[in-house]
C-alpha cells in the first residue's frame, strides 16, 4: 500500500449569514479559507480531509507508517486516515480504538456578538438540533445582557459555554462574574475565566465558588493540580488520543475542538467516539459556512450527530462543491480584504452624564489593552461599535490621530 497522489486546494466559503460576516471579517479569527487535502492510494482509494497544507513529500510513502506522524499536518492526517479506511473497508473509528458510543455531542459556536445577533444565531441554532451554544464572552460586550437576552428565546435545557479567553484576568474577577452568571438557568460551563495555569491555587479557590464546571485547555500542570473541572483537546492524532487518555486516568471530561467544514465534523464523531470521556459537546465550526462540503449534510439531533458509517469518515464528499468553492493560492478571501480596509472601533460605556469612550483601529489593539488591564472590564452596558471608511476627510483626520497614539 501506497500513496501516488497527494493533492491540496485552497477554497473560500462564504459564511451563512451576513451579521456572521460581519462578526467573523472584525474579530479576525478564521475567514472563508478552506484547505482541503486529497490522499490517492495505489490500488485506487481516494480520502479527504481539511485543514492542513501540501503534502507533496508523502507520494510513495507508506500510508500506515505515517498516519499517527501528527507533523505531516492535520489535513493529511485525516486524508489518510480516509483512504486507508476505505481501502481496508474499516470505519476510521475502528482504526483509531474501540467504539464506545454511537452518537456524539455537537455544540454550535459564536464569536462575540451584539446581543440581538446571539439571538439570530440561537434560534439558528434551534433550528438546526442543537441544545447547546459555545460563546465568547469578550470585555467590550456585557455578558450578562448577552446571556439574559439569549436566554429568553431559548428553553431551560439548552446551555450556554462561555469562553472568556483569559480576559477575566484575575481569580477574584472570575468569581465575580461567575458567580452572577451561576444564577441564570441555562448557563453551563465556564472556560479559561484566567488562565488557570498562570495561578492554580486561584483556580482551585475559584472551583470551590462557583458552582458550574470551569474547563481550560489541556494542561498537565492544571490536570495534576486538579485545578479544572475538565479540558478542551485538540490536534494531531496522536496527541489527542494521549490527552485524551491522561483525561481519563483523571476523570476530567472534555471536549474535542477541531475547527472545519463536514469533513472535520466527520472525524470529531469517530475520534470521540473512541474517547470515553469526550463527553462535553464539540466545537467545530462547521455550521458558520454555508456549505459543509459532504453529499449528505450532517444532521444534529437533540444537540447529537451520530457517528457515520462506511469505512474511512464514512461520508461522501460533494467535489463539485470543491470546485465551486476553489481559488488559485494565495487568492486573498473577502476576510483578508476586510482586513485591508480602514475602520474606526469604539467601545463605549454608559458614565454620569456623558459616555466614556476608547477608540481603537484595529481588534488587536483594544485586545491588546484589555489584556493589560488597562480598560475596565465587562462593565454594564459596554458595548461596541464599527464605523467604516465612508472616503471623508473627517474621517480620515479621526483615524489618524488615534493610529498615531498607538491605538
Amino acid at each position: 500500500m501506497k500513496i501516488v497522489k497527494a493533492d491540496h486546494y485552497v477554497l473560500h466559503i462564504p459564511f451563512y449569514a451576513d451579521h456572521v460576516v460581519r462578526a467573523m471579517h472584525r474579530a479576525q479569527t478564521h475567514d472563508e479559507t478552506v484547505h482541503v487535502n486529497r490522499i490517492e492510494l495505489d490500488d485506487g482509494s481516494v480520502g479527504h480531509g481539511d485543514g492542513g497544507g501540501p503534502g507533496g513529500d508523502l507520494v510513495g510513502r507508506n500510508p500506515l507508517e505515517v498516519l499517527n506522524d501528527d507533523g505531516i499536518g492535520f489535513g493529511n492526517q485525516l486524508a489518510i486516515l480516509d483512504a486507508v479506511g476505505r481501502a481496508t473497508g474499516t470505519p476510521a473509528h475502528a482504526l483509531l480504538g474501540r467504539r464506545l458510543r454511537d452518537r456524539c455531542p455537537l455544540s454550535w459556536w459564536d464569536i462575540d456578538m451584539p446581543p440581538a445577533d446571539w439571538v439570530k444565531e440561537a434560534e439558528e441554532s434551534l433550528r438546526r438540533g442543537y441544545t447547546t451554544f459555545k460563546m465568547k464572552a469578550r470585555p467590550w460586550f456585557d455578558i450578562h445582557e448577552q446571556v439574559a437576552s439569549v436566554g429568553a428565546v431559548v428553553p431551560v435545557d439548552y446551555r450556554f459555554d462561555v469562553d472568556f479567553n483569559g480576559f477575566l484576568l484575575t481569580p477574584a474577577r472570575a468569581e465575580e462574574h461567575l458567580c452572577r452568571l451561576d444564577d441564570h438557568p441555562n448557563v453551563g460551563m465556564y472556560e479559561s475565566p484566567f488562565y488557570l495555569g498562570t495561578d492554580l491555587t486561584g483556580a482551585r479557590i475559584l472551583r470551590e465558588r462557583v458552582r458550574k464546571p470551569v474547563v481550560e485547555h489541556f494542561n498537565e500542570g492544571v490536570l495534576h493540580a486538579h485545578a479544572s473541572d475538565g479540558f478542551v483537546i485538540g490536534g494531531g492524532i496522536q496527541g489527542v488520543l494521549r490527552q485524551g487518555t491522561l483525561a481519563e486516568q483523571f476523570n476530567k471530561p472534555f471536549w474535542l475542538q477541531l475547527v472545519g467544514t463536514g469533513i472535520t465534523t466527520a472525524y470529531a464523531l469517530h475520534l470521540g467516539s473512541v474517547l470515553s470521556h469526550a463527553q462535553l459537546p464539540y466545537i467545530t465550526c462547521f455550521e458558520l459556512f454555508e456549505d459543509d462540503l459532504l453529499v449528505d449534510p450532517i444532521r444534529v439531533v437533540d444537540g447529537h450527530a451520530c457517528v457515520p458509517e462506511g469505512p474511512g469518515l464514512g461520508v461522501e464528499i460533494d467535489e463539485g462543491a470543491i470546485e465551486r468553492y476553489r481559488v488559485e493560492p494565495g487568492e486573498p478571501s473577502p476576510c483578508q480584504l476586510y482586513r485591508q480596509q480602514k475602520r474606526i472601533l469604539r467601545v463605549r460605556w454608559p458614565g454620569h452624564g456623558a459616555d466614556r469612550v476608547w477608540e481603537f483601529t484595529a481588534e488587536a489593539n483594544y485586545q491588546r489593552e484589555f489584556y493589560a488591564g488597562s480598560i475596565p472590564p465587562f462593565q454594564p452596558g459596554v458595548s461596541l461599535e464599527v464605523e467604516e471608511d465612508d472616503g471623508s476627510a473627517a474621517f480620515a483626520r479621526a483615524h489618524e490621530s488615534i493610529a498615531g497614539r498607538g491605538m
